[in-house]
Order: C-alpha cells, then structure tokens, then sequence
C-alpha cells in the first residue's frame, strides 16, 4: 500500500508528480586522450548549453537537469550524438531514465549500447 502525502512533502522529497529523471553511462576512451579537454568540451558544448548537470568522468557519469525537471529525450539524443562524434570516444553504454535523487549505483546490465 503507498503511503498517502501531502503535495508539499512530494516536492520536498521528490516523489510522485515531482519525481526527476537522469541517466547513467559509461564510455570507452581511446589510450593517451587528453580527458581533461575531452570534459571541457563535454561541458562546454552539451552539459551547459542544455541547462544539464554532470557528475562523474570522462569514463563514466550522470547526467540530469541542473534547475530540476527530468531529462528529455532530446538531451539523451544530443548527449548520444555528441559521443558519436568525438575521436577519442570507442564505445559508449547508457542507461534509460533513473531517478535523480533515488539511484545509488547503476550496473553494467542496466545500460545498453548506444556508440560503438
């Protein structure tokens, strides 16, 4: 049985029509890549320019709304096809939809390819 709260305490604990969506992923980087560049780039052309938050690495992180809301397909889409594009990436596996502030960790069967 789910427990009844009110409206405020859902938002406050983000729960129900308040709950916010991120996602995982992990990436192959080629050896001797300069993962410094690799994450200013990541932050300068995707994360900050979508309004997304990132924490994590060049080899691995999440990815969700840095002003609250869940992630949109359009964000997967973009994150997606800038991997793509990116020389130093090999491969990279991503997870659908996780809840942003109720994940704790992610494993390698709940991400699927989407590089390489």
């Amino acid at each position: 049985m789910a427990k009844q709260r009110s409206r405020r305490l859902r938002k406050k604990l983000h729960v129900g029509e308040f709950q916010e969506f991120g996602l995982a992923y992990k990436a192959s980087v080629k050896p001797g890549v300069n993962e410094v560049v690799f994450i200013d780039a990541l932050l300068d052309e995707v994360i900050d320019p979508r309004g997304l938050e990132f924490g994590g690495w060049a080899t691995g992180g999440f990815v969700s709304k840095a002003e609250g809301g869940s992630l949109t397909d359009d964000d997967r889409q973009a994150l997606i096809q800038w991997l793509s594009k990116r020389p130093e990436v090999e491969s990279v596996r991503m997870s659908g939809p996780l809840d942003a502030w109720y994940t704790d960790f992610v494993t390698d069967d709940q991400l699927t390819p989407v590089v390489g």
